[in-house]
This record gives structure tokens, C-alpha cells and sequence, in this order.
């Protein structure tokens, strides 16, 4: 559909844990589609705060909800379990029963939810296997969401980078300051760049889906893939000197919690929708033409 289209599809958009790469994107291209999209960051609104959702619900009148908060500190969930389920189950579930019989709600879900020792990507239909505390509280999350509002919309995506801190970032500021980087070669996905993710979403809820679906880039990589190809562009534009990449297993960089080691998402229904994000290359060019024309303002 085009801009013009969606503008009568949804005038006002709500968007929660938006200080977040995602939230900040969608605020972004709100105009782009005719969408005043108004975001509310962690701080100015707690998902699991019912009475206050329900003021905001009041106040801004949204016909969708994009619900971008989370407690995403993988590695932290381990140890905070119960922080993990506030922020990615109870609140969801508090903000989807607010929600679903006043505004359209979608809620990002992970790869994460997934075990990841498959060799072909994951379909949404696929038995859902998390192995850390991350992706139990992200399941658990989805299945709320399901109860409180079936006609909830459920994306999941992945590897995301955007503006805010990301891996893009913390791999270029990291290549200024060492002569050799190690990264890891045998975890797989899709880095899928956040403003390529917002204009999907709209798409998603312009065409009416419901349900669960997954959206990210087109393209598979590594890590260490995502790294090398992040150098070199950035290198291109000068923005970092020469720098070595080694390829190191999982094994020689372990993390409190288990990521998959195929956490491919299978994108075949958003295809049937005619929904495709652009290659992960290619999203990653334009993050890094944003990066530079923004530090250049």
C-alpha cells in the first residue's frame, strides 16, 4: 500500500520502549506513511502499570500499539530471571489486556524462543524451544499475549541494529582501538537493520495480519560475516583504519546464556504477504550512510 493508504489505515500510532533502536526508528517514519506514531519510553510508561497504559490509551486515542519494550540484556537474564519475566511477559500481558479491545497491538518477539539446531529457517509455526532465561521469558511473553488478545499481532525479527547501541557500533568503535578483533563464526541469522523492520511492520498492519510473523532481512550471515562486512564498508567511508578479523567459535567465547547456532527465521509467510526487508548488506549500507550524515550535522 502506498503512504497515502496507510494514513487512513492507522492515523495515531502508540509506541512503547521507544528510546529503544527499534521505537526510535518507527518514530522516524511515522511521516513517511501518514502516521503521527508518539512514543513513550520505559520511563514515561510501565507496561505492567495497567491504570497508567489506560490514561495513555485515553489521552492519545492510537488505533495500533507497537510494543518495542523489553528487559533485552541477554546475558543479564540469567542472573535476573525474575526481572526477565516482568519485562517480557507480565507487562506484555498486563499492556495486551488494556489493549485489546481499544487499539491494535503488535508485540516483537525474538529468534531467541527457538533452540536453534536446525539447519534451515524456522518457520512460525515451528515447536518453540528456548534455551535461556531470554527466550523463556520472551515465549512466555508470546503466550500471554496470545490469551489476553488473539487478534494481537506477534513479529518476531532479529539481530537488529539501528540508531542507539548495536553490534555495528560496538564492532567499529572496538576496530579503532585494536589491531585485531575476534568474532564469533558459528552463531547464524539475519542482522536486520531497524528502519527496513519499521516500514515492514506498517506494511504488516496495513495488509491486516494477525497472528505470528516474522520479519527480517533477506540474506544469512555469521557474526563474524556481519563483522567483516561492517569493517569493510566502514573502512570505505573512512571511518576506521585497517584492522584484522579472526573467526573464533562460540566455544572460545562463552556467554552466561545460550544464543542459537541456527537462529535462521524463516520468512516464507511475510513473502506470501509481499512483505520483503531488503538484503542485510544492503540495510547495512544505509544504517552507515545515516550514521555518517547524522555525525556529520
Amino acid at each position: 500500500m502506498s503512504p497515502a493508504a496507510s494514513a487512513s489505515a492507522a492515523s495515531v500510532w502508540l509506541v512503547t520502549g521507544a528510546a529503544g533502536q527499534l521505537g526510535r526508528s518507527l518514530l522516524a517514519v511515522g511521516e513517511e506513511f501518514g502516521i503521527r506514531a508518539v512514543g513513550r519510553t520505559r520511563g514515561e510508561l510501565d507496561i505492567g502499570d495497567a491504570r497508567a497504559i489506560g490514561g495513555v490509551l485515553d489521552e492519545l486515542r492510537p488505533e495500533v500499539v507497537v510494543n518495542c519494550a523489553a528487559f533485552t540484556k541477554v546475558d543479564l537474564c540469567e542472573t535476573r530471571p525474575d526481572d526477565a519475566q516482568l519485562g517480557n511477559a507480565r507487562g506484555p500481558e498486563t499492556l495486551a489486556q488494556v489493549c485489546s479491545d481499544r487499539a491494535r497491538l503488535v508485540h516483537l518477539s525474538t529468534e531467541y524462543v527457538f533452540g536453534g539446531d536446525g539447519s534451515t529457517p524456522i518457520p512460525e509455526d515451528a515447536d518453540p524451544d528456548p534455551r535461556s532465561e531470554y527466550g523463556r521469558s520472551k515465549l512466555a511473553g508470546e503466550v500471554a499475549v496470545r490469551k489476553a488478545d488473539p487478534e494481537a499481532l506477534i513479529v518476531r525479527t532479529q539481530w537488529v541494529f539501528g540508531p542507539g547501541p548495536n553490534f555495528v557500533r560496538t564492532i567499529l568503535a572496538a576496530a579503532r582501538e585494536r589491531r585485531e578483533l575476534r568474532v564469533v563464526e558459528d552463531q547464524v541469522g539475519r542482522p536486520t537493520w531497524t528502519g527496513a523492520l519499521a516500514r515492514a511492520i506498517v506494511q504488516a498492519v496495513e495488509l491486516n495480519a494477525r497472528g505470528t510473523l516474522h520479519l527480517a532481512s533477506s540474506g544469512v550471515a555469521s557474526w563474524y560475516d556481519f563483522a567483516l562486512e561492517a569493517i569493510r564498508e566502514a573502512r570505505q567511508r573512512g571511518q576506521i583504519p585497517e584492522v584484522a578479523v579472526r573467526p573464533v567459535t562460540s566455544a572460545e567465547f562463552p556467554r552466561p546464556a545460550a544464543r542459537p547456532a541456527f537462529g535462521v527465521l524463516g520468512l516464507d509467510r511475510a513473502r506470501e504477504l509481499g512483505i520483503e526487508l531488503p538484503h542485510w548488506r544492503d540495510g547495512l549500507c544505509r544504517y552507515l550512510d545515516a550514521e555518517m550524515e547524522e555525525r556529520d550535522a
